[in-house]
C-alpha cells in the first residue's frame, strides 16, 4: 500500500515539473492594455516619447535604442502611440516585425 502511495506521488511530481517546464516555454502575447496603462503616465489613451522614456524597466536602455523604438511603434507618426498601434507595431519595436526576414515577392 505505501509502495502505491510512493509511486504516485512520484508520478504526481514528474507531471506537475513537467507542466511547469512546458508552461514556462510557452510564449504569450503581451496584455496590451496593461502595457499601455503601464506607459500612460497622464492616463489620456496614448503614450508619449516622454512617457515611453520614462517608464521603468528591469535594464537601462539607452534613450536613442528607445527613441527608435518609439518611433516604430507610432506609425502614423503623430507623436501620440495609440491600444491600436501598440498592438500592431510590439514585435516591430523589437526587432521581430512580420516581414523582417521575408523575400520580397514580385
Amino acid at each position: 500500500m505505501k509502495l502505491n502511495t510512493v509511486k504516485l506521488g512520484m508520478l504526481a511530481l514528474g507531471l506537475f515539473g513537467f507542466s511547469i517546464t512546458m508552461s514556462a516555454q510557452e510564449k504569450k502575447e503581451p496584455n496590451f492594455e496593461k502595457m499601455l496603462k503601464r506607459f500612460d503616465a497622464d492616463e489620456n489613451g496614448s503614450v508619449s516619447l516622454e512617457e515611453f522614456k520614462n517608464v521603468k524597466r528591469k535594464n537601462e536602455i539607452p534613450a536613442e535604442k528607445l527613441e527608435k523604438q518609439y518611433a516604430k511603434l507610432d506609425a502614423d507618426k503623430d507623436g501620440a502611440v495609440t491600444l491600436v498601434e501598440l498592438k500592431e507595431n510590439w514585435g516591430k519595436s523589437k526587432g521581430k516585425g512580420k516581414g523582417k526576414n521575408k523575400k520580397k515577392q514580385d
